[in-house]
């Protein structure tokens, strides 16, 4: 990622409560630690304009979002793969789903532990369907 966008991440992270701060950083480090394939960048996801994605190929791969009560916590990996989702129900039973994301406030609703496993386990699915799909249509 160049230095700019890095700084906008920085930057950004700078404006959010110490609590959110450490659990986007938290996120960050693990999303990055156990999925080599993706790079991070910022910018407009959905309706938010202030969203880390982390993008494989240049296609959306996970992403994180803050609303004004709640973190999201975005997985395109796990919205096609409704075993994952299944999976992260079970282990976060105080979290929030909705069809491709998890909103929660605190770590305790979703522990870093039980992130490094879903992207450990995410970065070993083929996601190459999900990347042609998308160039197809572009």
């Amino acid at each position: 990622m160049d230095d700019k966008k890095l700084m906008e991440i920085d930057q950004y992270i700078g404006t959010l409560s110490d609590s959110e701060q450490q659990i986007i950083g938290q996120f960050r480090k693990t999303i990055a630690e156990n999925d080599s394939a993706v790079s991070e960048s910022f910018g407009k996801f959905m309706s938010n304009p202030n969203a880390i994605s982390f993008n494989e190929q240049g296609v959306f791969k996970y992403g994180l979002t803050l609303a004004k009560n709640y973190i999201s916590f975005h997985s395109l990996v796990m919205y096609a793969n409704p075993q994952l989702m299944a999976e992260l129900k079970l282990k976060l039973p105080k979290a929030k789903f909705q069809k491709g994301c998890i909103n929660f406030k605190t770590l305790d609703e979703f522990p870093i532990s039980v992130l490094t496993e879903h992207i450990q386990n995410s970065s070993k699915i083929d996601f190459s369907p999900m990347i042609n799909r998308y160039l197809k249509k572009k």
